[in-house]
């Protein structure tokens, strides 16, 4: 008996892709748009990680934190509320005066504006790196950060 017999010669599958170089300028190009999703990301956990008063309360930075704080110092300076207003901190209660309310409003809306501050910055020499390879953006930012506050 032959081998085969009735059977059509299989043929060899041969699939070819079209070969993907990619080029240094691509790779750069890659490595700088992650740099800056990440930078993003350390901002952002900056801006609602908090900051510390003069007195050494911790307050909140996220949303509805500053909301709220926004909300209090329009109402106290429109005469809708009075002072002292109850507020509560991660440590417990206290009870805030419209100085207080304003100076903490300030303190957190000045650590939020200098979290962007510190984001355009590194994202500026993240754009200008003829290789942002190895480029270490946590330390960039923290220097960043400090020199806006």
């Amino acid at each position: 008996s032959v081998r085969g017999k009735g059977k059509s010669p299989q043929k060899p599958i041969c699939a070819t892709k079209p070969l993907a170089i990619t080029t240094a300028a691509e790779k750069n190009a890659a490595s700088r748009a992650t740099l800056l999703e990440d930078l993003a990301r350390i901002r952002w956990e900056n801006e609602v990680g908090g900051v510390t008063l003069p007195d050494g309360t911790t307050l909140p930075t996220d949303q509805a934190t500053r909301v709220s704080l926004t909300g209090a110092v329009n109402s106290l300076a429109n005469g809708m509320m009075t002072a002292p207003v109850a507020w509560k901190f991660p440590g417990g209660w206290a009870d805030l005066t419209q100085a207080q309310i304003e100076a903490a409003a300030a303190a957190v809306v000045t650590h939020v504006q200098a979290c962007f501050s510190a984001e355009r910055a590194v994202q500026t020499q993240v754009e200008a790196l003829p290789d942002p390879t190895g480029f270490d953006l946590q330390t960039a930012f923290t220097t960043a950060l400090n020199a806006s506050q």
